[in-house]
Parts: C-alpha cells; sequence; structure tokens
C-alpha cells in the first residue's frame, strides 16, 4: 500500500450523521493526521464558505475544500479559491420539467439567498446547521429558481420515490447537467463537468500529489467519482448500494457509530 498523503472526506453521514458535530474522538484523528503529515480535506454538497464555517467551529483546519459537488475548490496550501462550473437558467428549468411528476421541495442558493418552495423541517434544520449563513426565500412562483444561474439545485424528495427519480433522470440525459442520488430523500443536479472527483485530480495535480496516495471517504452516489480516483475508496457501512461497490474498501462501523474514526485510527492512524 502506499504511504498516504491526504485523505479526504464527505460529511453528512461519512465524517458525521446528518447535520451533527464532529466528534472529539473525530477531530483527534483529524489533528492526529496532520502530526502525521497527512493532508485533511472535506468534500461536500456545501459551499465553500459554509465548510469554512464548520471547520471553525470544529476546530479543525482543511489543506482543501471541494464543495458544491466539485462545482467550487479551495486549496488550502496556496489559500485560494475557484468557483467552476454553473447551471445555466435554462438547464434549471428543464430539471423542474424531470421533477414534475413527484411531490418534492426543491432548494437553490443564489447569492447568499436560498430559494426553497416550502419552509419545512429540513430546511430549517440545515439553515441551523450552517449557523444561519443565509437568508431563506420562500419563492411565489417556481420561475423564480431559474431567474439566473446557480451552482446546483437540489430536490427533497420521499425516499420510497427515490428509484423511479433515478429511472426517470436516466430518460433524460444530457451534456449540460447531470442528476444524483446525495442522501435517501435528496435529488441535486448540476454542470455535467463538476464532480468530487474531477475536482481531487485538480488539487492533486497543483500539488503534484500522486492519487495513488490518497484516500477517500464517502457515502452516496454523487461521492463515487472521488472514490474510483483516489488509490483507496472507502465506502462507509451505512453507504449506498452504489458506493459501496464503486469502493475498495468498507467501513466496519456505520458513520453513527463514529466509523470514520474508527476507521482511520485502525487503517491509516495504526498502520
Amino acid at each position: 500500500m502506499e504511504k498516504i498523503k491526504l485523505i479526504l472526506c464527505d460529511i453528512d453521514n461519512t465524517l458525521v450523521p446528518k447535520h451533527q458535530n464532529l466528534s472529539e474522538r473525530a477531530v483527534q484523528a483529524i489533528h492526529q493526521l496532520k502530526k502525521s503529515e497527512i493532508l485533511f480535506g472535506l468534500a461536500s454538497g456545501r459551499s465553500i464558505s459554509q465548510l469554512h464555517r464548520l471547520e471553525t467551529s470544529w476546530n479543525i483546519r482543511c489543506d482543501v475544500i471541494i464543495g458544491l459537488n466539485g462545482s467550487e475548490l479551495y486549496d488550502g496550501l496556496d489559500d485560494f479559491s475557484e468557483q467552476l462550473y454553473f447551471m445555466e437558467p435554462a438547464w434549471i428549468k428543464a430539471c423542474f420539467e424531470i421533477m414534475a411528476p413527484f411531490d418534492c421541495n426543491p432548494t437553490l442558493r443564489r447569492d447568499g439567498i436560498s430559494y426553497v418552495r416550502n419552509y419545512d423541517k429540513n430546511v430549517a434544520a440545515s439553515s441551523a446547521y450552517i449557523k444561519n449563513d443565509h437568508q431563506v426565500h420562500i419563492v411565489k412562483d417556481d420561475a423564480e429558481f431559474w431567474q439566473g444561474p446557480a451552482f446546483k439545485v437540489g430536490f427533497r424528495v420521499k425516499a420510497e420515490d427515490m428509484p423511479a427519480i433515478e429511472k426517470r433522470a436516466a430518460k433524460f440525459p444530457s451534456q449540460a447537467f447531470k442528476g444524483f442520488k446525495t442522501e435517501n430523500t435528496m435529488f441535486e443536479f448540476c454542470n455535467a463537468e463538476a464532480s468530487k472527483g474531477s475536482m481531487l485530480k485538480r488539487f492533486c495535480s497543483r500539488h503534484d500529489i500522486d492519487l495513488r496516495q490518497v484516500c477517500c471517504f464517502g457515502d452516496m452516489t454523487n461521492d463515487i467519482s472521488m472514490l474510483q480516483a483516489a488509490g483507496i475508496g472507502v465506502c462507509m457501512l451505512n453507504g449506498s448500494e452504489d458506493a459501496k461497490a464503486a469502493a475498495d474498501f468498507i467501513s466496519e462501523k456505520a458513520a453513527d457509530e463514529d466509523g470514520w474514526a474508527d476507521y482511520v485510527e485502525k487503517h491509516i492512524l495504526n498502520r
């Protein structure tokens, strides 16, 4: 096995159970990685600004942050940020047409404002988790969602509808955008060029890091690109079947059992 130089980790239901704080055990594992000269980063569907807030509240420092499922990158080694992949208004409208048959609550962030169809418990929980760093706007008409470009659009759905949603989305392939499951109750669309894996490759290329020396952790479909790009891809025990199939290893414990910290302690720090 190659010497690990970088660990990149999804957040919700990977590093932490959804909308929960980082455990003290995980914090100590991250600090120990840094002492061992192993870089650490986060890869999430949230924006870089939101992830910087979590980074501060958790008392950790990231060497790389991939935001919005691979639409933006923060290079902590050079203190440099870049935003690359937007969704055009027409693409966003097309996503609503794909999702039209399903009962869902769409959400989209633009210029610091989160647009939603309904202010429900999921919107409230997400807002509280990221310390209310944005304004929530309830739309009067869905056309407000595609009044301008945005990085991504998500749809909170019923878990029992997800197989039908994935099947329907597959019937509308596009060279401009793509859709994927990010939770059992969340389906998102973003620019076809955006992915956690492509941003990982971009960061590693900038710093001459061999991808074989990278270990990535994830749990859902949107994590597959980085699990496959890394030399070691680890899917959480609680992960989706497609993510497990793409991974090299599966954690012994789930996210709500501190499975990430457990894996890192056993297989990386104690190697």
